[in-house]
């Protein structure tokens, strides 16, 4: 899948997605600049790419529609995004929560990431840990921060 990381003041990922059941790699954009925001998405690469649409379109109008595939945890879709106010997490059909914490990590390679920072990693550091032990996480590091345009 992937690994997304959240801080107050930024969005990170490495560039990695996978297709398991054909399996290919290739590398592809998961971060985007939306209006006063920076947002990124784990899981079904299909509606990864509805939510960073819609985050970058403003959230205007409905959710997207998703696709009915989503029977797996390879399927899902969850996005993070970094506000002014904090950091969200977005599950398709469920209003977004704030996270209450300085960072947060999605995606196969979410867990790792989020031991790493509890260890005082930087977030790059963090996503280069989960690469050595995640074969979903892989490819260059991706950096948006809130504040840059």
């Amino acid at each position: 899948m992937t690994c997304i990381v959240a801080t107050r003041d930024a969005i990170y990922s490495d560039s990695q997605v996978s297709i398991g059941e054909l399996d290919l790699t290739y590398p592809a954009l998961k971060i985007i600049r939306g209006k006063d925001c920076v947002a990124g998405a784990a899981g079904h690469g299909g509606d990864c790419s509805r939510f960073l649409a819609w985050v970058e379109d403003g959230f205007k109008g409905k959710e997207p529609n998703w696709s009915s595939k989503n029977t797996s945890t390879e399927d899902y879709c969850a996005g993070l995004v970094v506000k002014e106010d904090g950091i969200y997490i977005f599950m398709p059909g469920d209003p977004m929560e704030r996270i209450e914490a300085d960072f947060f990590a999605i995606g196969s390679g979410g867990k790792p990431a989020r031991v790493a920072l509890l260890l005082e990693k930087t977030p790059e550091e963090a996503i280069e840990l989960a690469k050595q032990v995640d074969p979903g996480t892989g490819g260059k590091l991706q950096i948006l921060r809130l504040h840059d345009k």
